[in-house]
Parts: structure tokens; sequence; C-alpha cells
């Protein structure tokens, strides 16, 4: 088991682990306050550790760059260091080191590695909907908004799955915008 701890939310005492995901509600046993606790079944599997370096023990045995006393099993791909078990990181079978996976991940080297992305099809209905207030730019930004739902549809979305709604209403906020305005402004 895990050394993870679910507490009761009234008397912070530890709950066991029987008592998590029960189809009826059960009584904390410090407080006897009525609680239902759904968690995530992983929480109590074992954690593994990562692999163990081994000690160099022989003579003539490369070293880890990064940790001299232990046995090299691999070389990074990015800039050929040796790299014990530790410190070999492997991402799309390449064998890289912590370094080089930091500067691949800032310079943008690494599109695996990616944590956040513009989300055009929200920018867009933003832009539409704030159009109302700006006025008479509202051709610019009518159009902006148009081009930028178009864009979404061709750029990778969240890592959440998103339909398309967003950027269809853009669309329709723009167009109705743009054309109120034309009518405003023959009149």
């Amino acid at each position: 088991m895990s050394s993870a701890v679910v507490a009761c939310p009234r008397c912070q005492s530890s709950l066991p682990g029987a008592l998590c995901n029960t189809e009826a509600p059960v009584k904390c046993p410090a407080c006897e306050n009525t609680i239902q606790v759904a968690v995530f079944p992983a929480l109590f599997r074992p954690t593994s550790g990562g692999p163990a370096a081994e000690t160099i023990l022989e003579e003539g045995v490369s070293g880890c760059f990064y940790h001299e006393q232990k046995k090299a099993v691999v070389h990074c791909d990015g800039c050929g260091r040796f790299l014990c078990a530790l410190c070999d990181l492997e991402v799309n079978g390449r064998h890289l080191c912590p370094s080089c996976l930091q500067t691949g991940k800032k310079k943008g080297a690494m599109p695996q590695l990616e944590n956040r992305r513009t989300l055009y099809d929200q920018a867009a209905l933003t832009l539409s909907l704030c159009s109302i207030i700006l006025g008479p730019v509202i051709f610019l930004t009518g159009l902006i908004a148009i081009y930028l739902a178009v864009l979404s549809w061709f750029r990778p979305t969240s890592i959440v799955p998103r339909t398309r709604v967003r950027a269809y209403l853009a669309i329709v906020f723009s167009l109705i915008q743009m054309a109120g305005w034309v009518i405003a402004f023959a009149q």
C-alpha cells in the first residue's frame, strides 16, 4: 500500500482504505461524521521506484556524468554524456540526460513535452464578444475573430477534447455584428 492517507474532512483523522469507494455513506471512526469518500484506486497501489543505479565495482567501467560512482548504462542521444539508470530519461525511444531534456523543452524542439497551447477558438469567441464594446472598429475585430476561428480548425486543440462550437459561435457573432454595423451605417 502507498503512503497516501485519506483524512476525514471534519476531524482530519486518517481513514482506513476500507471506508473509501463504498456504495453507501459510512461513519468516520473518530468523530462519527457520516461521509462518503471516493478516491482513485491508484491511491492505494504501491509506488514503484525508478531503476536503481549500480555502483561501480570494477576497474575500467564508465561512470555516469552526473554520478561518478554509478555505472553508466547508456549515452545521451543529445550530447553523448554517459548516464546511469537514474539519469537516463527515455522520450520516444531516445535516451536523454536531464540537461538535454530541459534544453529541448525550452527551445520547443520537443513537441512531446508541450505544456500549453493557444486556444484560437476561445480567442476568437472572446474577441467577437468584446467587439460589441469596441464599436467602429467592428469590421477589423470581426475579421480577426473569423480568421482565428478558421485557424483553430487547423491547429492542435487543448489536451482536453474540445468541440468546434466556440469557433462556430465566434463566426456567427462576428457576422451578425458586422451586418448590424453595415445596416446601421447604411441608413
